[in-house]
């Protein structure tokens, strides 16, 4: 059986550079980070099959209802991209960042492998053509063993790895309600700084960072007027509210995307 699953985005926050206006309109001058609190739109999944098992490929067709109620038709290019489908499982151990194809109705589809059973949350990340960048939110269930909850302690400021680049990230102003600057200085297996990335969508890396509870969520791009050393990525990203944070740095190198996990506290 088919059937759509209808959640309203939670107040939700998406954090981008002044990269994220170029695209469509002139930059602000401090447009490193937009707020969406007022925009509620909606997020309808359909899944097939029905109900979803881990391991299986499973089929998503959504649509984006605006504030107004009405579907979104037309979707702006952003980043290279019209939509920006995160998808986070509730432990926050399973991150992705697909694609979806879009129809002339404004259907979006794609296909995806839950790789565990439990809850995920779908972030679509959207600009409708002449509104603003919004996130339409919803949650699917999965069947199957889900791993146990880990307790996420903060690893940054300090060296992490990734999937086959490790960084040192710095963190400074993360505390509730301001902009947290976090910079990545890239590291190869070797320890050594890299200093051959390649721009992925548009620009040298992108950065989700979303709440323990799932709650609060950022989409944050580099800040592009910012010279930093190579090798070195910054990005500004607003922190809602005091508490842990998991975040992940993507970047591209050598034709691959790379994915490089933290966890940061935000202050009061």
């Amino acid at each position: 059986m088919k059937r759509f699953l209808v959640v309203a985005a939670w107040a939700l926050l998406t954090g981008c550079t002044a990269q994220h206006d170029k695209d469509h309109r002139a930059p602000k001058k401090d447009a490193h980070d937009h707020q969406h609190k007022d925009h509620t739109v909606t997020l309808m999944v359909q899944t097939e099959p029905e109900p979803v098992s881990a391991g299986k490929p499973t089929r998503l067709t959504m649509m984006i209802h605006g504030a107004d109620g009405k579907m979104v038709k037309d979707f702006a290019v952003v980043h290279e991209e019209k939509i920006h489908l995160i998808i986070i499982r509730d432990g926050l151990d399973q991150f992705a960042h697909l694609h979806p194809d879009i129809d002339a109705a404004g259907n979006i589809t794609t296909t995806y492998t839950f790789p565990t059973g439990g809850v995920y949350r779908l972030f679509a990340d959207h600009q409708p053509v002449g509104g603003s960048a919004s996130t339409a939110m919803a949650e699917v269930k999965v069947a199957g063993e889900p791993p146990p909850i880990s307790t996420l302690k903060p690893d940054v400021p300090g060296k992490v790895q990734g999937d086959g680049l490790d960084a040192h990230v710095s963190v400074s102003g993360a505390k509730a309600g301001g902009d947290a600057a976090i910079s990545f200085k890239i590291l190869d297996s070797a320890g050594a700084p890299v200093k051959d990335l390649q721009p992925y969508m548009g620009a040298l890396g992108h950065l989700v960072v979303v709440s323990q509870d799932g709650k609060q969520y950022v989409h944050a791009h580099p800040e592009e007027e910012k010279k930093n050393a190579i090798g070195v990525v910054a990005f500004r990203a607003h922190v809602p509210k005091a508490g842990i944070y998991k975040g992940w740095g993507q970047f591209k190198r050598q034709g691959r995307v790379h994915v490089i996990p933290f966890v940061m506290e935000a202050g009061k």
